[in-house]
Order: C-alpha cells, then structure tokens, then sequence
C-alpha cells in the first residue's frame, strides 16, 4: 500500500528544523494536505512530532555532497513525483544557489541566481541600491578596521556586510548584531569581529531610537516569469527577542498596510531583479515619519506565518508560479491579525501604547491571534507540552534579556 506522500503530487522538502522551516510546512498543509520532507542536521522542538512533517535528521547536511546524496536518495524513493526544493536560513539559501547547477535536473528551486542573490543581501550593496531609488534607510558607514571619527552619535549598531560568512564563524560572546554605546565598546565588537575570522566590510549605523514596536516587516513575493511584485505583507513587529544569539528575531506581529511599505518594496524589487519571496527589516522613524530599510533576506523570514495567517497562504504562491504555472493576481495582505509567539501577559507587558493594548484585547476577543507553532492539525500530547513550554519560557527570557528601552 502507498505512503501518503507517494499519492501526493508533489513534495515540499525544506532545509532546516528551525520556526520557518516548520511554518512553511504549516502552509502547505493548509493548503494542499500535503505532508513536507525538513532535512535538518538534529531533531528540533519546532518540527518534532509534527503531523504534517517527516524530519530526516543529516549532521553533515550543509556540506554539498551530504545534501547531493540526500536529495539522491529521496529522488529515488519518489522517482515520479515532482519536489519543490526549498531554505529557511541564509545559509541554506546559499548552498542551494551556489550548488544549484550539481542537483537533480527534475527538482524545482525557486531562488535567483548568484550574482542577483548577492548584490542584493550584501548590505553594502543594498544601501547603495536603495540610495539609487530613493529609499530611506539610516545613515551607515562602511568600514574594513576600527574608524575613530563617525559621522554620527552613539549608540550606533555594528553588523556584518556579509551575513552568511558572518553565521558561519563562532565565538565567545558573539552577538548577531552589536549595540553599543561607547567607542570602548565599538572598539571590542570590531577586534572581536576581526580577530575570529570575519574578514569581510562591516556596517556601522546610526541607531534608530524607539521600542520594538516600531521594527516593521515586509514579505513580497515576485513572479520568476515576469518580476512582477505578486503580493505584499507588511507587520509591526510589536515584540523581538533580545537574546544575544537570536537579537532581532520576530515575536509579535500585528499586521498592517503602510503605503510607503508597498511604494519602496516594488522598486526594490524592481532594481535587484528579485524573483521568488523576499523579506525586508525596517523600522519606523518617528523624527521623519519614514519607515527605514536595513536589508533584503533572500527567503520567508522565521516569522513566515504572520502571512499565512493573514489569508495570503505563502505555499500557494510557489505552487501557482511553478508547478501549476497559472496566474497570480496582485494583492496586498490588508486584513488585521496578531502573530504571537510570546503569552498574552507578557506581550501586553511589554507594550507601550494604549491604543496597541487596546487593539491586541480585541484580536484576541475575536480569536484573530495566531501562535505560529500552534496548529489546530496538531494531535501529538508531547508537541502540544512542548510548544507550551517553549511559549511560558519567553517569561524567564525577558526577565534576563528585557527590552533596552
């Protein structure tokens, strides 16, 4: 008798067993039923004892040849069915179009090709692209060793230019993206940088006042047969987590439509020659009533489902541009919905303004949240204790790593 994933007629096979990996599955489950392959290098709480995922666990994963071999393997155990290969981190994106040329001829990655992909996530790039279109993004110096003289104040951030090098290197107390408030401090945060292997420009940047409340984030999905902008889904990012290895990373998402959002996003798009999904950080800055860009993320970003949620099924758009080749109208994501993966009392907590409170109660009222890792499709009791765990847990994070504002 054939497995479920034998009758389907094609397979979602997704690297990485982090929070977009699984919210990715999530989607296409909603959509078409169908069960995903996520090849991860360990088993990890987000797809575990998932209903509609089956993990296949590789240490060596990220190596070429490790993954060549996997996806072999799963091409002969599925010869006629077609898979849609796809990446939930930045790395993983860019071992797939690196490698694109070396994997099965029959196999569907939608991603660009290396000289797009890289003009347009290298952050140095990028700003001098949104320069060239008249976006807005914070005043930015770019260094190769520690600059005495800035042309702006303290605090400033410091990150990596190249955010996939930069993944790649570990060492003690390194931080995804650095803020300081001295120039000892800026000093250390680039000898560290420096001295454990990341050789390539570094960002400096003014930084942006305000709470999370005003991080915002853009998902666009770009046709790979026209270019053209398909649809747009904009969030205020209500709440980030400030754990230093996962600094800026999404927790709550009310979404939203912001015309300077959808102004910005098409030309973007339109001057990297982006196709596929794409995902900008921006924030809002209250002294020029802007919302400022900081980078173009080459796939659905870990918070993907605040998409979903918001009735523009992320997994419809692969499957309508490349398999079934069909049409997609223009839209824009225009209804209202929280995304949280934090509880309730700790969100309201951390949030500031009256009227976000206001609104929050009332989403939840009319059971207009959506927990990304909390599928109603989720029979496993041992899923279901660890989401819960993992949700109450935030509470001791933000005790250690509370907001900074």
């Amino acid at each position: 008798m054939p497995s479920a994933i034998e009758l389907q007629t094609f397979i979602p096979v997704i690297l990485g067993g982090n929070l977009g990996a699984y919210s990715t599955a999530r989607s296409f489950y909603e959509a078409y039923s169908v069960t995903s392959l996520v090849l991860c290098t360990l088993l990890t709480g987000p797809i575990d004892h998932s209903a509609f995922i089956e993990p296949i666990v590789e240490p060596k994963m990220m190596q070429p040849e490790a993954l060549l071999t996997l996806l072999k393997n799963i091409d002969k155990r599925y010869p006629t069915i077609k898979k849609i290969l796809l990446a939930s981190t930045d790395n993983s994106v860019e071992l797939l179009i690196t490698h694109k040329s070396h994997f099965p001829k029959n196999w569907i990655i939608p991603y660009v090709d290396k000289e797009v992909f890289y003009r347009a996530t290298n952050k140095a790039s990028f700003y001098t692209i949104c320069e060239s279109e008249s976006v807005p993004y914070p005043k930015t110096l770019v260094i190769n060793e520690y600059e005495p003289h800035l042309p702006f104040g303290f605090p400033i951030i410091i990150k990596p230019t190249n955010s996939m090098k930069y993944h790649a290197i570990d060492y003690p107390g390194k931080e995804k993206v650095y803020i300081c408030e001295d120039h000892a401090t800026y000093k250390k945060s680039i000898h560290d940088m420096r001295h454990n292997g990341y050789d390539d420009e570094i960002i400096l940047q003014e930084y942006l006042p305000g709470d999370d409340s005003l991080v915002g984030v853009a998902t666009v999905y770009s046709s790979h047969k026209t270019g053209e902008v398909k649809v747009i889904s904009f969030g205020q990012t209500l709440l980030e987590d400030h754990t230093p290895s996962a600094i800026g990373n999404h927790l709550a998402i009310l979404t939203k439509k912001d015309d300077q959002i959808v102004r910005d996003v098409t030309k973007l798009i339109h001057a990297t020659g982006w196709t596929g999904f794409s995902n900008f950080d921006v924030k809002y800055d209250s002294r020029d009533q802007t919302y400022k860009f900081f980078e173009l993320n080459a796939r659905l970003g870990r918070s993907n489902y605040y998409v979903t949620a918001a009735e523009k099924n992320t997994a419809t758009y692969y499957v309508k541009d490349f398999i079934e080749n069909s049409s997609i109208d223009f839209s824009i994501a225009d209804k209202q919905i929280l995304y949280s993966a934090v509880p309730k009392k700790l969100l309201l907590d951390n949030i500031h303004s009256d009227e976000i409170k206001k609104t929050i109660q009332e989403l939840y009222k009319t059971n207009k949240v959506y927990h990304p890792l909390n599928s109603h499709d989720e029979p496993s009791i041992k899923r279901k204790l660890y989401v819960t765990i993992a949700t109450l847990n935030y509470f001791k994070k933000f005790k250690r790593y509370p907001q900074p504002y």
